[in-house]
């Protein structure tokens, strides 16, 4: 079974535009989904992003992927550095893992499990 999360973002248009590239850098594919939504599903995680405001919390709350292994944490965090570079969390990348802002300013984490 593959759990949803359904986030709503002000611009699903860039949503898309961003995600489409990072979802092919993670090996993900994008998913139908209803007219003026954007979905994907990999590594049993689906992602719909929908119209609407965004939730602002007190603290920022990190969504972390789990990356099949360090090397694809660095192949990864190599890809943002070359195409979205204004992107990156400054002071969070390690060889463990990195954090990266989406357009509607969620914040994620690629991160290889502890050994």
């Amino acid at each position: 079974s593959v759990a949803t999360l359904r986030l709503p973002v002000p611009d699903v248009a860039a949503q898309r535009a961003f995600w489409d590239t990072v979802a092919s850098w993670l090996g993900w594919g994008p998913t139908r989904s209803p007219e003026g939504t954007a979905a994907y599903t990999g590594a049993g995680l689906g992602l719909v992003f929908t119209p609407g405001a965004q939730a602002q919390a007190a603290a920022p709350v990190a969504l972390t992927l789990e990356a099949p292994s360090p090397a694809a944490v660095g192949r990864l965090l190599e890809l943002f550095r070359a195409h979205h570079p204004e992107r990156l969390v400054a002071g969070s990348s390690s060889a463990a893992g990195f954090q990266f802002l989406d357009p509607a300013g969620l914040r994620w984490e690629y991160a290889a499990p502890p050994a």
